[in-house]
């Protein structure tokens, strides 16, 4: 792995954990949310009981939506740290080819200084 590529990952990976904070964070919200209420007896409570969940429906939405933006923040991250990775490794094999040339004209200047 090339400095860069360390560099990107080192400063990527407190965004990723936040993100993935508050995606766990999100979800374990969610599921606080789902306890079962009394069943309402009159027609107010009834519309009280609808306009709660309506609230509950938005506040999923915007739960949802949020968590959609956090994936794909995610997902762009993971993308910019491939293409890194991928850079890192072309350079390794340059230099591991350009290595190998040395290599071979120092041993065949060993081999012509012998004999």
């Amino acid at each position: 792995m090339g400095i860069g590529t360390i560099n990107t990952i080192l400063n990527t990976a407190p965004i990723v954990i936040q993100g993935a904070t508050r995606l766990i964070k999100l979800i374990r919200d969610q599921g606080n949310e789902n306890k079962p209420d009394e069943i309402p007896e009159t027609i107010e409570g009834i519309k009280n009981e609808v306009d709660r969940l309506h609230l509950r429906l938005d506040t999923n939405n915007e739960s949802n939506v949020e968590q959609i933006k956090l994936i794909e923040e995610l997902a762009r991250q993971n993308e910019s740290l491939a293409t890194q990775l991928k850079n890192t490794i072309t350079h390794l094999n340059r230099i591991t080819i350009l290595a190998s040339i040395a290599m071979l004209v120092s041993i065949v200047c060993l081999v012509l200084l012998i004999s």
